[in-house]
């Protein structure tokens, strides 16, 4: 794709959608941005709130709409729309409600824009992208949910600072259910090129004290973010931003993103969870099959049977 041309749509302009469409804005991603809402006001809001920053940023457009058809020609549409988790609710607490809002949004989408690629972000977004991909009409590798990106940014920030090493040399992934049923794959981390195992631990802490603290700390942070501030959207918006880069660039970039496993998984086919994949402008353009022990390949298991629980106790 040509990103001198490019076109981004968001859905819903609540704290998230909005913080999209900012993140969007101050690092220039695209040419033109439209913020959609059901409630027009609500969406002229933000929309207008951002594009007074525009004359001192680089130049864009950002149009609000209620409108489904401004979205039509859209490179990507990111779905932010749904009842917000409340303290005290897991994100799979509140799919019943978020289920019927992504079936209908789908269909709208595929009437207005049955080429774009659409990124899922409304939570529980593993089994939202289940929903997403049944329900769509388009390819399968044009939809796909933000998976554990997020919570894999978020280990690999801390892990470093414990570690005095930079975030990019540490290359880990936390995968399956975004929720408290993902895990991290110890087993293939490595720190610039050295496995975790081997790598020097500081004093006072042993690798294992390490590994259970930060899958803890990563498993804990959205809850212990939103118990403080109601909600969460700048990680998240930032989290959308490079995975817009990724399609409009065609960089080929890896994100543990949310795809129906590949059968090498073992955990059948029809599940969707986290799952490291190479990004470009086709969207999912490989998924890629990551090492695990067999403790490892238990814990993906019992992710994928909680969420293949939750997605059938829907009224599909």
């Amino acid at each position: 794709m040509n990103s001198k041309i490019s076109k981004v749509g968001i859905i819903g302009a609540g704290n998230v959608g909005a913080d999209v469409a900012n993140a969007l804005v101050l690092l220039g991603k695209c040419v033109t941005v439209v913020l959609f809402d059901r409630t027009l006001s609500k969406a002229e809001g933000q929309a207008w709130d951002i594009e007074d920053t525009i004359p001192l940023l680089k130049d864009m457009e950002i149009i609000p709409s209620n409108q489904y058809e401004d979205l039509a020609d859209s490179d990507i549409i990111v779905v932010t729309v749904g009842v917000q988790q409340k303290e005290g609710q897991s994100r799979l607490d509140i799919l019943s409600d978020n289920a019927e809002i992504m079936r209908s949004t789908i269909k709208e989408l595929d009437r207005v824009a049955p080429n774009s690629i659409i990124l899922i972000v409304s939570n529980p977004v593993d089994v939202l992208t289940r929903i997403a991909i049944a329900t769509s009409t388009r390819a399968e590798n044009l939809i796909f949910g933000s998976g554990t990106v997020l919570d894999t940014a978020r280990l690999r920030y801390q892990l470093g600072k414990r570690l005095n090493v930079s975030k990019q040399d540490v290359h880990v992934y936390v995968i399956g259910e975004h929720g408290d049923s993902e895990f991290v794959v110890w087993s293939s981390a490595f720190i610039g090129g050295i496995l975790l195992a081997e790598f020097p631990i500081p004093q006072g802490a042993t690798l294992e004290q390490i590994q259970q603290e930060y899958a803890e700390l990563t498993r804990k942070r959205g809850y212990n973010i939103s118990e403080r501030k109601g909600n969460t959207s700048y990680g998240i918006s930032i989290v959308v931003c490079q995975l817009v880069d990724a399609i409009l660039r065609d960089e080929k970039q890896i994100f543990p993103v949310s795809v129906r496993a590949d059968s090498n998984y073992g955990v059948g086919s029809e599940v969707v969870l986290g799952l490291p994949c190479i990004i470009s402008s086709q969207g999912i353009e490989r998924q890629l099959v990551l090492p695990r022990n067999p403790h490892e390949q238990r814990l993906l298991e019992e992710s994928a049977t909680k969420l293949n629980e939750a997605y059938n106790s829907l009224d599909n």
